[in-house]
């Protein structure tokens, strides 16, 4: 066709071109004689190039790639990224001005050790000046059930705080005879029952729900840690009123007094158990509510209805209109303190008999 169009071919031009497609061929890149166009030419795609991670030894740090995000993420930051950096701190969310302080709605606080060592505890929620307090223990054996309550009630009340009324604190001690709890026992680890051993009428012998005990009410009034701890709690706070958990009965028995009738009646009522007058089964001495109310604390005693549940509907629908009563008293204008004689540690160490009527600048034997 050439030499027809008088056209002389270019030998060695086209040696050349079919020897490149030859080439092109055997390397697998597609080879056409026709012209291209516009229409019908597609560039080949780039291959991907994988680029090998760093050394682990190399200090260089990472290059974001041109689409990244440039700020750092918290599963990502720059920090993290860095060998031997510790972890960022977790970020603590700040209080809302809403928030109440917590450190004075829920404050433990610690009123002395047992014989055996052990703490006793309590709670206090909200602010007073008017103060209740709740305690449960003091009898543990079969008794054990009145520190379950004083527990279920200290958990409401550390969730439910708007239930306290304004101007009145609560305070809950759930075991008040920690190594009566450990043993099992009614008493102490003295063998002591801790509703003998205040100085209210108190004597050596006395009696309990199996009858006569010789040594129940102690060596002298106060002479175990534990009531001298609570004793001395109890007077050196700005306290009102005080509920004693005890079992077993199903009533209400309230201190002497014309405001320790009204405690024991305005729970008696709520609570749906029985309002005693008085104590009557066996005699009484060294009780604790014959003790603080002439200290200007009223008192109910609460006897659960058996020894083993803890009545606990019942007994919250009680405290909760025995804080409303006790919202209504006047707060406390002075509160005694830890310097009364009478429960100190020195005189619970003191050796000697106890007698009567005989005062010292110390101790009152």
């Amino acid at each position: 066709m050439l030499a027809a169009r008088g056209l002389r071919p270019n030998r060695p031009a086209v040696i050349a071109i079919l020897a490149t497609a030859c080439l092109l061929h055997l390397i697998g890149v597609p080879v056409t004689l026709a012209a291209p166009t516009a229409d019908t030419y597609t560039p080949s795609p780039t291959p991907a190039v994988s680029t090998p991670p760093p050394h682990p030894s190399s200090t260089q740090s990472p290059h974001p790639g041109p689409n990244a995000n440039p700020q750092p993420t918290p599963e990502s930051k720059v920090d993290d990224l860095q060998p031997g950096k510790p972890p960022p701190p977790t970020p603590v969310a700040k209080p809302t001005p809403d928030a109440q302080p917590e450190a004075t709605l829920r404050a433990s606080v610690l009123l002395g050790h047992s014989v055996q060592g052990r703490p006793i505890r309590g709670v206090e929620l909200g602010h007073g000046p008017r103060w209740l307090a709740v305690i449960g223990g003091i009898h543990q054996g079969d008794e054990a059930n009145s520190t379950v309550l004083a527990n279920l009630l200290l958990d409401h009340f550390r969730q439910n705080l708007a239930e306290i009324p304004e101007g009145v604190g609560l305070a809950v001690i759930p075991d008040a005879n920690p190594d009566g709890a450990i043993a099992g026992t009614r008493a102490n680890a003295n063998g002591v029952d801790l509703n003998r051993n205040w100085d209210a009428g108190w004597q050596p012998d006395a009696y309990g729900p199996s009858g006569f005990v010789p040594g129940a009410g102690g060596t002298r009034p106060f002479s175990e840690p534990e009531t001298r701890a609570l004793a001395r709690y109890l007077l050196k706070r700005p306290f009102v009123a005080a509920i004693f958990l005890h079992s077993r009965g199903g009533f209400v028995v309230p201190g002497p007094g014309a405001g320790s009738v009204q405690l024991a009646n305005t729970i008696a009522r709520a609570a749906q158990y029985t309002q005693l007058r008085g104590w009557t089964a066996y005699p009484l001495s060294g009780q604790s509510s014959k003790y603080l109310v002439p200290r200007g604390i009223h008192v109910a005693i609460v006897e659960l209805t058996t020894h083993t549940h803890p009545d606990y509907p019942q007994n919250l629908h009680g405290l909760r209109v025995a804080l409303a009563w006790t919202q209504h008293l006047p707060p406390p204008t002075e509160s005694l303190g830890v310097a009364d004689a009478e429960f100190s540690d020195v005189c619970g160490t003191l050796p000697g008999p106890y007698r009567a009527g005989l005062t010292s600048p110390l101790c009152p034997w």
